[in-house]
């Protein structure tokens, strides 16, 4: 009797220690969705409700047709192209999860586009990049029977967007080449771009586009480099080579912002001994190397990770040879071509070391590079005659504009 009583419960002991290691099957997908990408090409996308799926697997029916497998993706990819459709053609789409333990109990809800005769058309990459916008377009080489009754760009931070969206232009009608301004872009932001076509039937994308805006007030230099859009302490992007609210402040060599690189600083004769002096005044050094520090220290404007950069994260001061090949892309080797390059340079002036007196505001603009030469400096120098790279004593102020390490 005993044996009897004890046998199920041993059995049930036996059967619980072998199955609570199994897996257990994935949740469904939800909320998938078809959107006909282009003429040859549907996108799906769907909800990840699992966390212990191996693969999720898409099958498809052909008009009244059934359903077969057509594809997999990988765990956690929601995005699946198929690639094998043709025009005139209905497709309907679902989706379940897999791993070890099986297959999901249900499936995910359908979708069904319809493949309809429309517009062939390509997508430009986007240029002219800027923190706040961009210039695309495209190219439509065929209308597909029907008249095109609008045209343009559709974007967004999200894969596929189509013109649901307000991000859009609208650029005209018909076929032929267009080109697209997006504005209202935000900073360090990737974007996803398409050019679109609509008719009577229905509107048709060409091949997504992918690109990244710049960081907040930054430009695209000369030489290809991203540098800030205005000198250190500027309130604004100079509108002209004399426009005083883009002269900024200047620093003397090597200093941190403390206070000293203020136009309206104060002035001590005192030396600093460290890097970082408790004054908020300029140095002023009338004798020896005129440096600001005793002993002098070179090390504290190399790159990015210098102890007294001044510039913002990810920002450093420019070396001689960055300069020089900024310059050599002006349309002039002087102040007009430092202004209307498109870091938009202004004669910001320069501080006396040995008087704390401002001078040539208006007339003379001079940019600190991070290159030292022996107890001197090298700095770039703007004037309506040329511009040039010299050397400059250390307790100069002089202009910094920031490129990007």
């Amino acid at each position: 009797m005993k044996k009897f009583v004890w046998l199920p419960i041993f059995f049930l002991l036996l059967i619980g220690c072998e199955t609570s290691g199994l897996e257990e099957i994935p949740l469904a997908p939800t909320e998938l969705k078809a959107t006909v990408a282009s003429t040859n090409q549907v996108e799906l996308s769907w909800k990840d409700n699992s966390t212990n799926e191996t693969a999720y697997k898409i099958e498809r029916k052909i008009d009244s047709g059934n359903f077969t497998e057509i594809g997999a993706t990988s765990k956690d990819v929601t995005i699946f192209f198929d690639q094998t459709v043709t025009l005139n053609t209905t497709y309907t789409y679902r989706v379940y999860s897999s791993n070890q333990a099986g297959k999901s109990t249900l499936y995910s809800n359908e979708a069904t586009v319809k493949m309809i005769s429309g517009p062939i058309l390509t997508t430009t990459s986007a240029t002219e990049v800027s923190a706040i916008g961009a210039k695309s377009g495209g190219n439509i080489t065929s209308d597909g029977g029907s008249p095109i009754t609008a045209k343009g760009v559709v974007w967004s931070t999200e894969t596929m967007p189509t013109v649901s969206l307000a991000t859009k232009t609208s650029d005209g009608t018909g076929t032929g080449t267009f080109q697209s301004t997006l504005t209202g872009l935000a900073g360090n932001t990737k974007y996803y771009v398409r050019a679109y076509a609509t008719t009577g039937s229905g509107t048709t994308y060409g091949e997504e586009k992918v690109f990244t805006t710049l960081p907040e007030n930054t430009v695209v230099g000369a030489n290809g480099k991203i540098w800030m859009d205005r000198n250190l302490g500027a309130s604004r992007v100079a509108t002209s080579s004399t426009d005083s609210l883009g002269f900024g402040d200047l620093y003397q060599w090597g200093r941190a912002k403390d206070g000293h690189q203020l136009r309206t600083s104060a002035t001590t004769g005192t030396l600093a001994t460290v890097d970082k002096p408790a004054t908020s005044d300029f140095i002023n050094v009338k004798t020896g190397t005129q440096d600001w520090r005793n002993p002098q220290n070179s090390t504290l404007w190399q790159g990015v990770n210098g102890s007294n950069n001044p510039c913002p994260t990810g920002f450093r001061l420019p070396t001689v040879a960055e300069w020089n090949l900024e310059i050599a892309g002006w349309s002039s080797n002087n102040n007009v071509g430092a202004f209307v390059s498109s870091l938009k340079l202004p004669m910001a002036g320069s501080r006396s070391a040995s008087t704390g007196d401002i001078s040539l505001a208006g007339s003379g603009g001079y940019y600190w590079t991070s290159t030292v030469d022996g107890n001197r400096s090298r700095v770039v120098v703007i004037s309506e005659a040329q511009a040039f790279v010299s050397t400059s004593v250390r307790g100069d102020g002089k202009s910094v504009r920031c490129i990007q390490n």
